[in-house]
């Protein structure tokens, strides 16, 4: 295996780009929208595919949702380990403005700085900085 790459299916994909470009930076790539697409007449605007490359260890796909049924972000937690104590805390406050801390930033007894958000879209993040 090379890489995991995190898919996130909402209802709300364009919002969602915009919100993790901002946390994260990076650059979008890949953005598809469903209009004019065939097959796809049905689901006016709607995002088909989209890529935030934040660097070359870090990609989010994004998509909005079509038929299936999605029960949003319980289903899948994202786990991001971090350079350093500026950038996890920079991170977890940005996703936990709009969402619900799980666990506050803290020292983790295996020596890591450790924290767990839902953001806003409730997509679980398990954060962490090894010290």
């Amino acid at each position: 295996m090379k890489q995991l790459i995190p898919y996130l299916t909402t209802d709300h994909c364009k919002e969602a780009v915009d919100y993790y470009h901002a946390i994260f930076g990076g650059e979008i790539k890949n953005f598809q929208m469903s209009d004019g697409i065939p097959g796809f007449e049905e689901y006016p605007n709607k995002v088909l595919h989209a890529e935030i490359v934040v660097n070359e260890q870090i990609t989010l796909y994004l998509n909005d949702i079509f038929q299936t049924p999605v029960a949003e972000g319980n289903s899948v937690i994202l786990g991001l380990e971090f350079d350093s104590e500026a950038e996890i805390t920079k991170v977890y406050k940005a996703l936990a403005e709009e969402g619900s801390i799980e666990m506050e930033l803290q020292e983790a007894f295996w020596g890591a700085v450790h924290a767990k958000v839902i953001d806003k879209f409730d997509f679980s993040w398990e954060l962490n900085w090894e010290k």
